[in-house]
């Protein structure tokens, strides 16, 4: 237990003390020597956020109990402020949790119609199994019924930014006529880091490969990770949650902290079977594959030293040499290959247009790329080392000697001459329409007096 909340407060601290690491989430890794057999994964370093592999990680999937994840947070947030209360409180529920139920075949904890469990057992029991029954009885006591339950889903899946994923019951079941539980491995990823940030006992109950109820009933994790007796057992894992459904393949969420370094791993889509039909673990060989390969290959290292000076460029009506150096905003530091040394990557500088005094310290001026293959590894704007003072008359002079034949001066003088022409051309066709009606009056007078002579005449 002081393992687990160690890591978790480690986690949270350098998220927050090191917002320096900017390698681009659009440069990922391939895992050199690793065969992933999840259709979609991805894979993020829990210290920095970045993410270290991407497949098909924002395509809309299953989740099969994966769903269990966000039942669990919906529970925990219930609770917040007094967690305590999970191992005191007892609920239970009748058939309007197990209706649903019945004519699947859900995996349970043998837990019967109002049979009195904790909250704290009855998460066990969701977590660990991944029992079906438990879902249904947390949600109809949370939520009020599974309708009101699946809406508070909903609703922290919008407040955490979820955009790909969409709940319709708290166990992720395919249930007749009714729509299946959509989600994505990136989404998934965004409810686990909340889970983990927020709740050290989420790490607790999802860590134990076993637990034994107040009932008595012994609970066996579904994740062989976790499992000391099984082939693809990792020491270094803490949970979280497998789930399969024969539409959704077998899918996983599990963390590893190793030597410092906190990574999360989400797959979805494994097969269930080989091709021989022997039931398979794909999911878990693909996490304990990718996790080896990560602490073997991947380390956090320096690309730029914060105060180091990376270039200087020209600063227009400056006093002194006209000259400033520019350093890098922050130190760039990122997770990266440890076969691949820095000062090979290309180093790519570009510098702003027109930058004119007064420069001050701390103004952005520039960038600094590191790319690979092409591709953009990490990324930090450059600054201005110190200030530079506007050369006050040689500035006035030149911008006076320079104003008839800058852009700006031309684009005024389009503009004054379209105004005048606009200007010419209304004022000619008012003095034309004004003369034109001055004849016509004239004309209509001059009928009026020749009728008026005619009537004389008469």
């Amino acid at each position: 237990m002081k393992k687990l909340s160690f890591i978790t407060v480690f986690v949270i601290v350098l998220t927050y003390a090191l917002p320096v690491l900017i390698r681009t989430d659009a440069y990922t890794f391939e895992p050199e020597g690793v065969s992933i057999m999840s259709e979609a994964a991805y894979m993020e370093n829990l210290e920095t956020g970045e993410v270290i592999i991407n497949k098909k990680a924002d395509e809309k999937r299953v989740p099969a109990s994966l769903t269990k994840i966000m039942t669990c947070v919906v529970v925990l947030d219930k609770f917040k402020e007094n967690l305590e209360a999970l191992k005191t409180q007892k609920i239970s529920a009748g058939d309007e949790a197990f209706t649903e139920l019945y004519d699947t075949n859900y995996s349970n904890a043998g837990i019967e119609p109002n049979e009195e469990l904790t909250y704290y057992d009855l998460l066990c029991a969701l977590m660990i199994p991944s029992a079906c029954e438990a879902a249904n009885i947390l949600a109809v006591n949370v939520g009020g019924s599974l309708e009101g339950f699946i809406k508070l889903m909903n609703e922290k899946a919008s407040a955490l930014k979820m955009t790909d994923t969409a709940f319709y019951n708290a166990h992720g079941l395919e249930i007749e006529g009714q729509k299946s539980n959509i989600t994505t491995c990136a989404d998934l990823a965004k409810l686990c880091r909340y889970a983990i940030n927020n709740y050290p006992i989420f790490t607790e109950i999802t860590s134990k490969s076993g637990y034994t109820m107040e009932n008595g009933t012994y609970l066996s994790t579904t994740n062989k990770l976790l499992d000391a007796e099984s082939d693809y057992y990792y020491g270094y894992v803490s949970g979280i949650k497998t789930g399969y459904l024969d539409t959704a393949g077998r899918c996983l969420a599990s963390v590893a902290e190793k030597n410092g370094y906190s990574y999360l791993c989400i797959t979805m889509g494994a097969p269930g079977y080989d091709d021989d039909g022997n039931e398979t673990y794909y999911n878990c060989a693909d996490h304990k594959a990718l996790y080896m390969w990560a602490y073997d290959n991947l380390s956090y290292q320096t690309f730029i030293k914060e105060n180091e000076e990376i270039t200087d460029t020209k600063v227009e009506y400056a006093q002194g040499d006209g000259y400033v150096n520019l350093k890098p905003v922050n130190e760039v530091a990122a997770i990266w290959r440890n076969d691949i040394p820095i000062d090979k990557l290309e180093r790519k500088i570009t510098i702003s247009d027109n930058i004119i005094a007064p420069i001050y310290a701390g103004d952005t001026l520039g960038t600094v790329e590191f790319l690979y293959n092409g591709q953009t590894v990490a990324k930090s704007d450059l600054v201005a080392t110190k200030d530079v003072l506007k050369a006050k008359g040689e500035a006035t002079v030149t911008v006076a000697a320079n104003f008839f034949t800058s852009t700006q001066f031309k684009i005024a003088v389009i503009i004054i001459a379209v105004i005048i022409l606009v200007y010419s051309v209304v004022f000619f066709v008012y003095v034309h329409r004004r003369s034109k009606k001055r004849v016509m009056q004239i004309k209509e007078k001059y009928r009026s007096l020749e009728d008026y002579h005619d009537e004389d005449d008469q």
